[in-house]
């Protein structure tokens, strides 16, 4: 049967006027939901012939004047408006590097299981620890880089009598832990830190038993040796990864913030313990990064907090590595 171009235009005519006056018979669906959850909790990459993954504990939030008590507001406005970030807060995030050595199974620091209240975004390690498929009962150390809730308070369940980490040894600096050890603590009734101090030593109390500590210098394990960075504890330990000729510098809370860190390295910081310190920290460790060239892991940089430093000027910038999504595995 031939169709000429009047009867095709009179087909095709009826055809759109039926979808448009609405004949169709085929029934229209409803809208999508919106969706709230957020993939994914989990990076990995190699280093030698080291396995990394960086492993999310969520996100916690502070006041920007908590953070940086000492700059103005119009300082602090500044350089957050600058980087497109709001000017009232700061969202860090929570970074666990997990380091697969062919040896042993290292995790860095152990996020807050949930303790931290006014944080409703944080304690997601277990999850996302379970989406990566590494097993809590795998892993051989964890190294607690100091102890702070977001860091240590982890290690061990809401009443702090089971171990998450059941098989593993922890590994904390020598300084940090005898600082928190210390009998008439000054923190003991400080307005902030009072509250810490308490769950601080409930929580390494659960662990005293498995406890092992670290000097400067001093090995982890093979591969992995502790950098003291004190300022924003006493004993705050930073860690460098060396598999052969690859490196890679974990930087625990040296930094925090990526535009005002490494914009302003001098800005005291309101939740280091000795400011002077921290800031000298902050600028040396900064410049070794820059000047090594080095990757640099960081615990509350953007997700995965996977990049370099680059020095700019007297100061420095964040220049965050690209995303791999190749399967990964050791060279």
């Amino acid at each position: 049967m031939s169709l000429n171009r009047r009867h095709f235009l009179a087909v095709a005519g009826s055809a759109v006027t039926g979808l448009v006056g609405g004949s169709w018979s085929g029934g229209v669906q409803a809208r999508a939901p919106v969706l709230k959850s957020q993939v994914p909790g989990f990076y990995r990459f190699s280093l030698g012939q080291f396995q990394l993954t960086v492993v999310s504990d969520g996100t916690i939030a502070f006041p920007a004047e908590a953070l940086w008590p000492e700059a103005t507001n119009a300082e602090r406005d500044a350089v957050l408006a600058s980087d497109f970030q709001p000017t009232d807060k700061s969202t860090l995030q929570v970074n666990v590097l997990a380091v697969n050595t062919g040896d042993r199974l290292v995790l860095i620091d152990a996020g807050s299981r949930g303790k931290m209240k006014p944080q409703p975004t944080a304690g997601r390690l277990l999850q996302n620890l379970a989406a990566a498929e590494i097993k809590p009962e795998e892993v051989d150390t964890v190294l607690i880089t100091h102890a702070h809730p977001d860091h240590l308070w982890g290690v061990a369940d809401a009443s702090d009598t089971e171990r998450t980490f059941s098989n593993a040894e922890y590994v904390i600096g020598e300084a940090e832990l005898n600082f928190w050890m210390q009998p008439q603590h000054p923190l003991e009734n400080h307005a902030r830190w009072s509250g810490i101090y308490r769950q601080n030593i409930k929580t390494l109390a659960a662990i005293k038993d498995r406890i092992r500590t670290v000097k400067p210098d001093g090995e982890v394990v093979p591969g992995i040796t502790a950098i003291a960075t004190p300022g924003h504890t006493p004993g705050h330990t930073s860690l460098q990864i060396a598999s052969g000729s690859n490196q890679l510098l974990c930087t625990a809370d040296v930094v925090g913030n990526r535009a005002v860190a490494f914009q302003h390295p001098d800005w005291r910081g309101g939740f280091d313990l000795d400011l002077d310190q921290g800031a000298k920290t902050r600028r040396a460790f900064l410049d070794r990064c820059a000047s090594e060239k080095v990757m640099v892991s960081s615990y509350h940089l953007p997700f995965p907090g996977v990049g370099h430093v680059v020095r700019t000027g007297t100061a420095f910038s964040w220049l965050p590595s690209d995303w791999r999504w190749e399967e990964v595995s050791p060279t």
